[in-house]
């Protein structure tokens, strides 16, 4: 008798991603990622269909917000565990995200066999967050205001001007899915959730100042 392998669906928008990481998960004896997608609404069509053991989330999904996608499956699907799987290690992303009834929290940057004990473990009821991010979480908001790098602060600026993501990504010489992923790293960083609002945190938190013009 085969030994049962914990039914795992994956919710990134990044395709090759996706493609990668099942394909690694799906070695293990104790895992089997049975469909992933690149939509949070291609997710919410098949949950209604059926439902997983563990979902593991993407923070930052295209077509929509992740931390209300998790709040509604947790509301709506109880015994979904919920695994966010992403790039941001932002202490208050982070707590949000486990606010919203997360299940478990690993880094990108984690080994597959990290993300495989992350599954294991909420699918027996535990939570589990890695130790990267128990750190993270252990210097909690001591960490103060947002740290932006250079090239952080220097989107926020041209954002500030009112210029559009193929208007910097111009003026940058960088792709304008490369703007894209800089701002959706911005809004989470600042706690925020759309432009309006981070232009107005970054002068609340005096990350930059009018007049906007380099």
């Amino acid at each position: 008798m085969n030994k049962y392998r914990i039914d795992t669906y994956i919710v990134d928008d990044h395709a090759m991603f996706n493609e990668g990481l099942t394909d690694a998960v799906n070695r293990s004896e104790t895992v089997r990622i049975s469909h992933s997608f690149t939509t949070l609404e291609q997710c919410r069509s098949a949950l209604a269909e059926r439902c997983p053991d563990v979902l593991l989330l993407d923070v930052s999904v295209a077509d929509g917000d992740s931390l209300d996608f998790c709040k509604w499956v947790t509301a709506t699907y109880p015994k979904v565990r919920i695994v966010a799987v992403t790039i941001h290690d932002e202490y208050h992303v982070v707590r949000r995200m486990l606010e919203a009834g997360t299940h478990g929290y690993v880094l990108k940057s984690a080994p597959v066999s990290q993300l495989v004990e992350a599954i294991e473990q909420v699918w027996k009821g535990h939570p589990y967050v890695s130790p990267e991010v128990k750190a993270i979480l252990s210097r909690g908001s001591a960490q103060g205001s947002a740290r932006l790098t250079n090239t952080e602060q220097l989107i926020l600026r041209l954002i500030c001007q009112g210029l559009t993501n193929p208007a910097i990504a111009s003026r940058l010489h960088l792709g304008t899915e490369t703007i894209n992923w800089y701002r959706k790293r911005l809004l989470a960083k600042l706690d925020v959730k759309n432009t309006a609002q981070l232009v107005s945190r970054a002068l609340e938190e005096k990350i930059v100042y009018p007049p906007f013009e380099s």
